[in-house]
């Protein structure tokens, strides 16, 4: 069985490649270290940076595909790439809902949801 402080290492490294790949095939800047991954998570406490949601450091189950929960690096603002002061870690499903916006134009839509939801009549 994998110790916790093992499973989050690879998680950085996988992040870490992750990152670097995407950085290359769209052309923005990287500027990160695997200790740049770590310090982020460890300044969140292991919680979503948009949510406060606690973050799950591997999927719950082999059988899952996309662990809601999962932790995933997000660039705050998208065009200025993967520099240390624009990383995050969040949830999967609040940066499948970001993509390539921005925090303010993600939160608008979360707030216009929320409106919407909480004047609806559900049965």
């Amino acid at each position: 069985m994998e110790r916790k402080a093992d499973i989050k290492k690879n998680m950085f490294q996988k992040a870490y490649r992750g990152a670097y790949g995407r950085a290359l095939k769209k052309g923005l800047p990287f500027d990160l270290s695997l200790s740049d991954l770590s310090e982020a998570f460890d300044k969140q406490n292991g919680n979503c940076f948009y949510s406060g949601i606690q973050m799950h450091i591997k999927r719950r189950s082999k059988d899952e595909l996309n662990d809601p929960y999962k932790m995933t690096l997000d660039c705050i603002n998208p065009e200025r790439g993967y520099i240390k002061d624009n990383i995050v870690w969040c949830i999967y499903c609040v940066n499948s809902l970001k993509q390539r916006m921005e925090k303010k134009e993600m939160m608008q839509i979360c707030i216009k949801m929320l409106e919407y939801q909480l004047y609806r009549d559900w049965e």
